[in-house]
């Protein structure tokens, strides 16, 4: 009776190893898609692979954005990071990712689990400058201007946002205006104050006033743009501009848009609840973070050339908390 032969023997993982000449880390790394290995590294070990007959098993991945976000001490429901926040989860789960968040002040811990990209909300231009031993993956910042090459940023138009408020208080008969910011330095402050500066500088009658929510309370700028003789305010600032609405309602006793008129920034929890409803710029949260995401994806994904859009335009809300002015 005739022997059967033994099985052929199939090839395995160590077959590529030697075939290729790298080492089994790097084999690995190439079948799982690991972002570190170079495109002609991989196409070595696929190669390999295909000339030695072994044929790799998938591992499902686990794909997942590191959101790194600043000054969680004055998140609040609503403001902008959180309805940001919000939008880069729902963009994030239409690409199939996972998203993790991270506190700036625990940034370590984006080092030491594999992310495919990751995300900046709410930092300063100081603390984005600290930000060192990132691994290095797609990084955006959102709303901010990068300090290296290799990190990209998406924003608002803010040059616009604060020309295009300005100029619908001026066509209402408005010549004495505040500008709110939560802070006069770094670029989004910046951009904001030129477009304001550009508008009002135009006519000597003009008389601009720009107040920082860091250096004052709400109370004091509710005071100050009165003292400045100030017809209307354009609140800028995420973390002040209801407190200062509160301010000169509550606290200085004045009606809007009657004795005051104000544009502030959109919050769809609360703006249009406001008695009167308030005028506002709405920034394009979602069209921002889905930008944020589809150029993460394009990156480490599909390994396509991929550039950040251009500033992405707001629009004005006209609602009821500005007065015309004869």
């Amino acid at each position: 009776m005739k022997k059967k032969s033994a099985p052929a023997r199939q090839p395995s993982i160590y077959d590529v190893v030697k075939h290729s000449g790298v080492s089994i880390v790097t084999v690995s790394r190439a079948f799982n898609d690991y972002p570190h290995v170079s495109q002609r590294m991989r196409d070595r070990v696929l190669q390999a692979a295909r000339e030695v007959g072994y044929k790799p098993r998938v591992v499902s991945k686990r794909r997942v954005i590191a959101v790194i976000i600043g000054h969680l001490d004055i998140l609040r429901a609503g403001d902008y990071k959180t309805r940001l926040i919000s939008h880069i989860v729902q963009a994030a789960s239409k690409e199939g990712f996972l998203v993790e968040f991270i506190p700036y002040d625990a940034i370590d811990l984006a080092t030491q689990h594999h992310v495919d990209g990751i995300i900046e909300v709410g930092l300063t231009g100081s603390e984005i400058d600290k930000l060192k031993d990132l691994p290095r993956v797609p990084t955006l910042l959102t709303n901010n201007q990068s300090p290296r090459k290799s990190w990209a940023a998406i924003c608002s138009d803010h040059y616009q946002e604060s020309r295009m408020a300005t100029e619908h208080l001026i066509e209402r008969g408005h010549r004495r205006i505040a500008l709110i910011l939560d802070e006069l330095e770094g670029w989004g402050p910046g951009q904001r104050q030129q477009g304001f500066r550009d508008v009002m500088t135009g006519d000597k009658a003009f008389h601009p006033v720009v107040l920082s929510a860091e250096e004052n309370t709400p109370l004091d700028m509710a005071q100050k743009m009165l003292e400045e003789g100030c017809s209307a305010g354009i609140l800028l600032s995420d973390n002040a501009g209801l407190a200062i609405y509160d301010a000169l309602v509550n606290e200085l006793e004045l009606h809007i848009p009657e004795d005051f008129s104000m544009i502030g920034i959109e919050n769809d929890a609360v703006s249009r609840f406001l008695h009167p409803r308030q005028t506002t710029i709405e920034q394009p949260l979602a069209k921002l973070a889905e930008a944020c995401v589809g150029y993460i994806a394009g990156k480490a994904l599909y390994r396509r050339q991929v550039k950040a859009p251009s500033p992405i335009p707001s629009r004005l809300i006209v609602r009821n908390s500005v007065k015309t002015i004869s």
